[in-house]
């Protein structure tokens, strides 16, 4: 399943998304690069674009971010590392990501530090 993330609510300075990729998702949350430091326990909104079998969908999930480390910075500027736990999923979604977990065998996401509290791990 290919899958991306694009912002809705925050938008860069620039007036463009500040996601510029992402690294993983799961039906608890996803976590991915952004061009800027994002503020744990700010709310934001993101578009999830997923392409299975020749079918293209978006779909808008909410949450909240519980965690944005800095990465290396890159010839197109600093980059940080976002979690983003869902307080909002569309069950289609939802869905969708348990069947591709359960097909995988295992996690579809890295293991969070500290993040038990959350549910992510």
């Amino acid at each position: 399943m290919g899958t991306r993330a694009n912002q809705r609510k925050a938008k860069a300075a620039s007036g463009g998304s500040v996601v510029t990729r992402m690294c993983s998702i799961s039906t608890t949350g996803v976590i991915f690069a952004s061009s800027r430091a994002l503020e744990v326990s700010s709310e934001l909104a993101l578009s999830i674009q997923t392409d299975l079998l020749g079918l293209h969908r978006e779909w808008s999930v909410q949450g909240w971010v519980i965690e944005c480390t800095p990465l290396d910075v890159s010839e197109a500027g600093p980059e940080f590392l976002v979690t983003l736990l869902f307080s909002e999923i569309p069950a289609g979604l939802q869905q969708l990501l348990l069947l591709t977990e359960s097909a995988q065998g295992g996690r579809a996401y890295p293991v969070v530090r500290d993040a038990e509290i959350f549910g992510l791990n």
